[in-house]
């Protein structure tokens, strides 16, 4: 099978796509699929302006689907697949998979960040309508998550043809540890007392000016508590302000780390994962498979992205609005034994979100469409990982010791 794969961003560059397709591509070939990565910085073919794409958002989208269009207008691929794409007209590929990890639509419709941002999203979502709803009608579509497909669906993209595949992360790599001690010493953590940890990009969806709010609250009733949070993004440096101005001590920013070198082995160190989401568009998201993949009880915002936390019995889910509440809730949780969530954690990670499971359900995605049969097998209830079933529209876990 030659499998084209168009992305916006890819590993070591970028960030959440650039991981997941990462992943799955290194499995495919394994598995014998001749992988041609195609994004602004390869590795096998260049097109677009990364630059440009930071700067401008959608122009530079638009302005890199544009070239792909133009470039592969002549293609022999057996099969593409595209990730997140804008091309409004001209497209090349009749047997294509669109995998989609957000939606400015959902965005959107949430009303994530200021008015400018609110607008900006707005606008584009009218561009990715009419992406979306002229592709080619053999065209598949996959979800990161169970929201994303629903996002879809209201976008006009039939639902017998969209699929959601989640998110999934390298078990063996990341994992729990006994050395936390000897980690926390390099990374400057307090080898004392209790860890919270938030890894991610400090965007308005992350809400992180909500994590801190409730963090403050928690740090006067309990000082043997640290907060790390690890991460770039647009509102890092309005967070350390925000730190600042609360005279929070024991918050530590760590700014971008290396996933590859560093970052398995600061969940391993950590105590627990918090997570303060107003919207995801996988689920789970990268950061928390990872984080349950490490055996880390979660602490997470109730938004269905992140209800596998619950649903596996691997940490509690609360309301960051109310940030007094919300710390008072931390604070109790951390005061109680829950034995069970590590274990449970990882052992969702280890059943549900392997990377090798998840590359083989795109073989069979990719198989169908070169066979022509686009609807054998690949509706949304076929493509659940094993131990979970469906229920008001999400993905929920059955945990096989009991809870949920």
């Amino acid at each position: 099978m030659r499998l084209l794969v168009c992305t916006t961003e890819y590993f070591p560059h970028g960030a959440g796509i650039a991981n997941v397709v990462y992943n799955i591509v290194e499995r495919l070939k394994e598995k014998g699929v001749e992988c041609t990565v195609c994004s602004p910085k390869g590795p096998d073919i260049r097109l677009g302006n990364w630059p440009l794409i930071e700067r401008a958002g959608v122009v530079g989208l638009l302005n890199y689907w544009y070239r792909v269009s133009r470039h592969f207008k002549d293609n022999d691929y057996d099969a593409a697949w595209l990730q997140n794409p804008f091309i409004v007209t001209g497209n090349p590929f009749e047997r294509c998979l669109v995998t989609m990890h957000s939606t400015y639509s959902g965005s959107s419709a949430r009303k994530v960040g200021d008015l400018p941002i609110h607008l900006y999203e707005s606008v584009v979502a009218r561009i990715e309508r009419t992406c979306l709803t002229r592709m080619p009608p053999a065209t598949l579509f996959t979800g990161v998550g169970q929201p994303v497909r629903e996002e879809l669906a209201r976008l006009g993209v039939a639902r017998e043809r969209i699929s959601y595949i989640p998110n999934g992360v390298d078990v063996r790599r990341f994992r729990p540890s006994c050395d936390k001690a000897g980690i926390r010493e390099r990374f400057g953590i307090p080898d004392e007392g209790v860890l919270l940890l938030s890894v991610g990009r400090l965007t308005p969806a992350k809400r992180p000016f909500a994590m801190l709010e409730a963090f403050s609250y928690l740090e006067r009733k309990c000082r043997d508590v640290t907060l790390c949070i690890a991460g770039g993004g647009e509102l890092l440096e309005s967070a350390k302000a925000l730190a600042r101005r609360q005279g929070l001590q024991n918050v530590l920013f760590l700014g971008n780390v290396n996933h590859s070198r560093d970052l398995p082995d600061l969940y391993a160190c950590a105590d627990y994962y918090i997570m303060a989401s107003k919207y995801e568009g996988g689920m789970p998201p990268l950061t928390l498979a990872e984080a349950m993949a490490s055996g880390l009880p979660c602490i997470v915002s109730g938004i269905p992205n992140l209800a596998m936390v619950k649903d596996a019995d691997a940490g509690i889910t609360i309301d960051f609005e109310d940030a007094e509440r919300a710390g008072d809730e931390i604070l109790r949780y951390l005061g109680e034994e829950h034995p069970d969530h590590a274990a449970n954690a990882r052992r969702y990670a280890v059943e549900t979100l392997d990377w090798e499971v998840l590359s083989g359900r795109y073989v069979r995605i990719f198989e169908q469409l070169i066979a022509g049969d686009p609807d054998d097998g690949v509706s949304p209830a076929r493509t659940l990982p094993a131990g979970a079933r469906t229920g008001a529209g999400y993905l929920e876990y059955r945990n096989p010791r009991g809870g949920r």
